[in-house]
């Protein structure tokens, strides 16, 4: 598996929003399976996050955003784009539920397999660990 991550003000220049004191984008490339390239791009907004993970296609054609709520066994995903049961909507919901922030996710991927919806969250979830370190 070949795989580089980078947070992107190492990379590109901060850019800086009115009303936002701080945005982190962070980019990373992955292979899997030695055949599927995979983009990945996490932009940490202070309260939420969006993530985004394309093919090579670089295609928008899922997006699910996930809220903190507190009853474990209520759905806390939305489908805002796309199929309501993908694999940003499994990302989005287990993301939601670990983190109690606000996810929005984007899996925009044709291929299909349980051990690549594993392969994705786990690498979604090593991009926004240090994100939550950061904070405390």
């Amino acid at each position: 598996m070949h795989s580089e991550c980078w947070p992107s003000e190492e990379t590109l220049p901060r850019e800086k929003f009115p009303k936002q004191d701080e945005v982190e984008i962070y980019r990373c490339h992955k292979t899997y399976m030695g055949y599927l390239s995979l983009h990945f791009c996490a932009i940490h907004f202070g309260e939420t996050i969006f993530l985004s993970v394309t093919d090579e296609k670089n295609e928008l054609t899922d997006l699910q955003a996930s809220y903190p709520i507190k009853y474990s066994d209520a759905d806390n995903t939305v489908c805002m784009v796309g199929e309501p049961h993908s694999y940003g909507n499994d990302v989005a919901r287990l993301l939601g539920m670990k983190f109690k922030v606000p996810f929005y996710v984007s899996v925009n991927v044709d291929e299909s397999d349980e051990n690549l919806t594993n392969f994705i969250f786990s690498s979604c979830l090593e991009m926004v660990k240090p994100l939550f370190k950061k904070k405390s």
